[in-house]
């Protein structure tokens, strides 16, 4: 079967529509609260690009980049398709990635290949999490986690070829490579991988594309010849991968192309590689009026209406990921596309923050509430994301990537229901035992129902607190409240970054201090994280302010700072008081480098209310 043939006719508008009103209608949470738009994303679309992908490199294996939350697609439910399909490598930028896969349960090789001297090394090596070495720090940097973990580092040697941006020149590298082989003799690390990335893959006729080729086989030979004994070589991103197979060696690297968008448009759309665009952003027009001619239309009135008509307003906006650049002004500068009752239309005016506006026509039927398209598979003549980079000047990638957090996203055929869970509905507690982080001196103690019991932890370092909140993660759930408390720099900060990597959320956990409350939303259809300082709070009124228990229900919620303020939240709750000796830290005056300095911290656990009932909780009894 060709791969033409994998998959026929899967975004039909009748098929796709069906099954979306379906998960819109049983599934509470891709109503979301009935926020007027939603990201309707068919992993079943996935799937048939990633069979599409193994047919155009059928001698190498597949790496499924799911970076960036998936492309904003959903980092966990799009790698769970991609792996069912047959990809069996995951690869991500960013560490907090890596570890949400590796906590929602997914185990295939994964690479993670950028951070900085700050990343969780440690916890990354634990979770069996394949890292890029780029510079000549790095290596080090994962030679010294690896001897603290007392586990063997899988790395990747990034060569720069020639796109001038992470990894290492040719000189560089052949040092890192002798530094590498060394520790590899000593059980430090073991180098499995070498590669790198195209400047110009999308344009397969350009001269450096070769040259870069050049440079890379001239590594893998050199790695080669010195013994390294690699797994894999790699090279091609999804435009090498659909143009170029004399790059494919043992892996092949697609982003893209897995989400059905072509890399490659001036060579051909999705269907010339046999791909399905995987994601549909629609919305609900909020209102519909009738306004007269020469009526000026958004901010700064760049449309105006030339005759009788009917405005429909879109509740998307740029703080959606709707491009400002795809404003619209007739007839110069049409905006970007939408379609509505099967009509090809345009944004009318200045994109706003939360809306932009569309003129429907005189005779339009549509009233508030009706379905808008702004992009899909482009089948039935509706427009997609490459029609919207065209109107705002950028690329497909930016379109689909910046889709905003708070989109729903629906996803289709999802057989086991797996990758979310009904919003409100608590998860289940991490089996005793399962936390992906063991942190030393960790052992389970129990609390009885009504009791409040201590338990003390002894932590050697920064990167043993952290992996300590990794391990208090696993039995946090939707509706937990944790107090922390302690002196400046005791750890309340480290302790709750190790919390958002154990949850799987967005962004870097950093000290509130002057934002006082932070939410983070989670990358694993899990709980948020709401990260609050309540030092400068001074009474019970100015936290009420916050309306935390307006969000309690649907995240956890850690307080430092809180004693005696939010105890009143919740009757369950967690209480952790952290101490550390005072010496040797008084060259430090910023705040967050005293909280993650190293040194020995105490934290003494009081769990408090029925909750804990019976729950093993990582705490020395």
């Amino acid at each position: 079967m060709s791969f033409l043939s994998a998959r026929t006719d899967l975004s039909a508008s009748a098929d796709v529509a069906a099954r979306r009103d379906a998960a819109a209608t049983t599934d509470p949470l891709a109503r979301a609260d009935f926020f007027p738009a939603r990201a309707v994303v068919d992993l079943d679309a996935i799937r048939s690009n990633v069979h599409a992908l193994r047919a155009h490199a059928p001698t190498a294996q597949v790496m499924a980049v799911v970076k960036a939350d998936a492309y904003g697609h959903g980092l966990v439910p799009v790698a769970r398709a991609a792996v069912d399909a047959g990809a069996t490598w995951l690869g991500v930028a960013q560490a907090d990635e890596a570890l949400a896969l590796r906590a929602a349960g997914l185990t295939p090789r994964l690479l993670t290949w950028l951070y900085s001297p700050s990343a969780p090394l440690r916890e990354l090596i634990d979770a069996d999490v394949d890292v890029s070495v780029a510079a000549p720090w790095a290596l080090v940097a994962v030679i010294a986690a690896a001897r603290a973990a007392g586990r063997t580092a899988r790395i990747h040697l990034k060569v720069d070829t020639g796109l001038g941006r992470n990894g290492m020149l040719p000189p560089v590298y052949a040092d890192v490579l002798d530094a590498a082989l060394a520790a590899q003799a000593e059980g430090a690390v073991a180098v499995v991988g070498v590669w790198s990335h195209f400047a110009f893959a999308d344009e397969p006729a350009h001269p450096t594309v070769v040259a870069q080729a050049g440079v890379f086989a001239d590594a893998v030979a050199l790695a080669d010849a010195r013994g390294a004994a690699l797994e894999v070589r790699h090279l091609a991103n999804s435009a090498a991968t659909l143009t170029n197979p004399a790059v494919h060696y043992d892996l092949v690297r697609p982003g893209l192309a897995m989400y059905g968008l072509s890399p490659v448009p001036q060579l051909g759309g999705p269907a010339a590689f046999g791909l399905l665009p995987a994601m549909t952003l629609e919305a609900d027009l909020a209102t519909v009026k009738e306004v007269p001619a020469g009526q000026g239309v958004s901010y700064a009135h760049a449309y105006s209406t030339t005759q009788t008509t009917r405005l429909g307003v879109v509740p998307l906006g740029y703080a959606d990921g709707i491009p400002r650049h795809a404003s619209g002004s007739l007839p110069e500068h049409p905006g970007g596309p939408v379609q509505v009752g099967g009509r090809r239309l345009a944004v009318a005016g200045r994109v706003c923050m939360d809306q932009f506006v569309v003129d429907l026509g005189p005779d339009a039927p549509e009233q508030a509430g009706a379905r808008v398209e702004l992009f899909g598979a482009g089948t039935d003549g509706g427009p997609t994301a490459q029609d919207w980079a065209d109107a705002a000047g950028t690329i497909s990638y930016e379109i689909v990537t910046r889709v905003g957090a708070r989109i729903p996203r629906v996803y289709l055929d999802d057989p086991a229901g797996q990758d979310r869970e009904p919003a409100g509905q608590d998860r289940e507690p991490a089996e005793p035992g399962r936390e992906p982080v063991e942190p030393g001196r960790v052992e389970p103690g129990r609390v009885e129902p009504g009791r409040v019991e201590p338990g003390r932890v002894e932590l050697s370092d920064a990167a043993a607190t952290r992996a300590y909140g990794h391990a208090l993660a696993g039995v946090l759930r939707a509706g937990d409240l944790v107090l922390l408390t302690g002196d400046l720099g005791a750890g309340k900060t480290t302790l709750t970054q190790g919390i958002g990597t154990g949850l799987g959320v967005r962004g870097q956990v950093a000290s509130p201090t002057f934002t006082i409350a932070r939410v983070h939303p989670s990358l694993a259809d899990g709980p948020a994280l709401v990260h609050v300082d309540a030092y400068r709070l001074g009474s019970l009124d100015e936290v009420d302010g916050l309306d935390l228990d307006a969000s309690m229900a649907e995240s956890v919620t850690v307080v430092e700072w809180g004693e005696g303020l939010v105890e009143s939240l919740a009757q369950d709750r967690l209480e952790i008081a952290l101490t550390r000796p005072r010496g040797g830290l008084a060259d430090l005056v910023d705040l967050e480098d005293l909280d993650a300095a190293d040194g020995v911290r105490v934290a003494r656990v009081r769990a408090v209310g029925t909750r804990w009932a019976g729950v093993a909780l990582p705490v020395v009894g």
